[in-house]
């Protein structure tokens, strides 16, 4: 939506009414759609009045939705978890991301979120086999590695139904929900480990939150479960991000990778923003 607005604001008055192709879906797709006005824009399937005085967020990577109850920022407060979601825009053209009370779930520095998780994806030697995606997310992870040839399935773990819904509403996630390699489980990824039985997993893709919010998936119990679950050979990729690097003695990543050390990992070492081990 903010390349739409951007779009609108650069076209004199008296060019109204004008055909442009636009994209309605963050980039994902564009279509030819008639610009009646400023704030009024008509496609084969509708008509799309603006309403200007919720388009003035100064926040450039808000993104506004639009659905069976109108316009709306693509954002709430889940008063349960007592958490804060937005959906961030990210660059034109590109997948966006999700901050959760201000943490984003990808880097975005340097790229964008599927770039991020490209990086991610390419610290494995062999993504192959039965893979472990221990936190959906928008489900880009998942999506990448059932592209894989060499991937027969993906089971892609999410316990927070609120990242779920904005998954389904995201047309970047499409394809995490009709792949038939990916398999979604809604549950906390701990309780999923621990029904696997043994030498099942070829490789793990551990993206966790910030250990703040999650410390019990950077634990010696859970890397216990995770090394149980993989075969032999197999391979480990671990998000750790440098979270609080002034006030930790060790970081995270080097305090993980002694973990999985003591855990039995043959060799473990620094990967993109994170850890690489193999079984």
């Amino acid at each position: 939506m903010p390349d739409l607005i951007n779009l609108l604001s650069t076209i004199p008055e008296e060019q109204f009414p004008c055909s442009r192709h636009i994209s309605l879906d963050l980039g994902r797709t564009a279509q030819e759609v008639i610009l009646l006005s400023s704030t009024h824009l008509k496609t084969p399937q509708l008509e799309i009045i603006l309403p200007r005085d919720l388009f003035q967020d100064e926040d450039t990577r808000t993104i506004f939705i639009y659905d069976e109850a109108g316009w709306r920022i693509w954002q709430h407060f889940d008063p349960v978890s007592n958490r804060f979601y937005k959906m961030v825009y990210v660059a034109p053209g590109k997948s966006p991301t999700v901050e959760i009370s201000g943490i984003k779930m990808h880097i975005t520095q340097k790229g964008d979120p599927e770039q991020d998780t490209l990086n991610k994806l390419q610290s494995l030697h062999h993504l192959q086999g039965v893979v472990l995606d221990t936190c959906t997310g928008l489900g880009y992870t998942a999506i990448f590695s059932a592209r894989n040839q060499n991937v027969m399935k993906v089971i892609s773990c999410e316990k927070d139904l609120n990242v779920h819904r904005l998954a389904r509403q995201n047309p970047w996630s499409l394809e995490f929900f009709k792949n038939p390699k990916i398999l979604p489980v809604l549950s906390a990824v701990q309780d999923l480990v621990e029904s696997i039985p043994d030498l099942i997993v070829d490789t793990v893709i551990h993206d966790p939150p910030r250990f703040s919010l999650a410390a019990e998936l950077y634990s010696q119990a859970f890397y216990r479960q995770i090394y149980r679950i993989m075969k032999k050979g197999g391979e480990f990729y671990h998000y750790t991000g440098d979270p609080n690097q002034k006030i930790r003695r060790l970081s995270l990543a080097t305090a993980t990778q002694n973990r999985l050390k003591e855990i039995g990992f043959r060799e473990v070492r620094p990967a993109y923003a994170g850890v690489w081990a193999w079984k």
